[in-house]
């Protein structure tokens, strides 16, 4: 299971390199054709839009992966080492059922807008909109995961305690 994960989050990183690269190719084309040429193209404009939307959700979902995204941590660090697992269950929590509700409401506003097109590369809209989809699925099977480990890591502290402070009976 963790060879999948780990995979899939290497995947989505080297393709999200790609990307990126590609989107530098086209902006560097469309200022090839315009500024030296003199007649820029009309689709790398859309194309850099689309690879932007791209690397803005699927780079989310990396730093999600990674824990890198930007934090406050002013109360977590007030809080004691007792209490910190459990403002992160409940902030992972939080996220969670936000990122529930975006998956279940995104579906049927993809459908939706995906009978619309892009004016130039006449894409279907669900394009865009099922890249940022994408992302938040992982995001949300990235941060369920997460949430399991943190009451698993919770519990076996809170086990491990208890077994601590049990009197001894090799003494009696």
């Amino acid at each position: 299971m963790k060879t999948i994960h780990r995979s899939v989050f290497l995947v989505i990183k080297y393709v999200n390199n790609t990307v990126l690269f590609s989107m530098f190719v086209i902006l560097l084309i469309q200022v090839i054709f315009r500024r030296a040429l003199g007649s820029p193209l009309p689709w790398p404009e859309e194309m850099a839009l689309l690879t932007m939307i791209w690397i803005t959700f699927l780079g989310a979902y990396q730093c999600t992966f990674e824990d890198k995204h930007l934090k406050m941590s002013f109360l977590e660090d007030k809080l004691s080492p007792i209490l910190k697992p459990f403002l992160l269950i409940v902030s992972k929590g939080i996220v969670l059922t936000f990122l529930a509700i975006t998956n279940v409401w995104a579906y049927p506003f993809i459908q939706t807008a995906g009978k619309t097109t892009l004016p130039i590369t006449g894409l279907p809209m669900w394009v865009p909109y099922g890249m940022i989809w994408l992302a938040f699925i992982l995001m949300f099977i990235e941060v369920l995961i997460q949430l399991i480990k943190e009451i698993y890591e919770l519990t076996l502290k809170i086990r491990n305690r208890k077994i601590s402070d049990e009197p001894s009976k090799e003494g009696e």
